[in-house]
């Protein structure tokens, strides 16, 4: 019972969130002062929607919270918080076994945030998430771009060392 009244307040949490943006996008044009109050409550109801995908994880209700995520990557592009709502989106993949969205979620991740250790990380996930899916080759590319392109020499030693493991254990496979 108490699942569903959190559906529910997260669904017309969201459909209230969505009519504030659309009816915000009307005024600014008309309204040149009001367009730095629009983008303060477009932050507050961003903020608010990834704190509700977080609780919808940490209730294990990973479907809720996958929706969440994706609703807010949506309505609030650009948003603080995108990179925290991505991890939070790959947490959920993880938890579920979607491997496939897992690998594709971190490579978004690692796209827009390319210069940053956590991009970077987002990148070497990706990769051991396309050997596990078997496509070891997607999954070399991303090691040898990781090894020749990275300023970061821990994600490079551990690019390496995924490379090495996959090389032993392709030589185990011919034996």
């Amino acid at each position: 019972m108490r699942q569903n009244s959190k559906l529910w307040r997260g669904l017309i949490q969201t459909f209230v969130m969505t009519i504030l943006i659309l009816g915000s996008f009307f005024s600014v044009s008309a309204l040149g002062n009001t367009q730095a109050v629009f983008a303060k409550e477009r932050d507050r109801q961003g903020e608010l929607l990834s704190q509700k995908a977080k609780e919808f994880l940490e209730d294990r209700n990973h479907y809720q919270s996958v929706e969440t995520c994706k609703s807010f990557l949506i309505l609030y592009p650009g948003h603080p918080k995108t990179r925290e709502v991505r991890k939070i989106l790959s947490a959920n993949y993880r938890m579920t076994g979607d491997i496939l969205a897992l690998a594709e979620n971190e490579l978004k991740l690692y796209k827009e945030f390319p210069n940053t250790e956590e991009g970077l990380e987002s990148y070497l996930i990706s990769g051991k998430a396309y050997v596990r899916m078997g496509r070891e080759d997607k999954a070399y590319q991303i090691f040898q771009d990781i090894i020749k392109n990275t300023y970061s020499s821990k994600i490079a030693q551990e690019a390496e060392l995924e490379l090495t493991q996959m090389e032993i254990l392709g030589e185990s496979k011919n034996k």
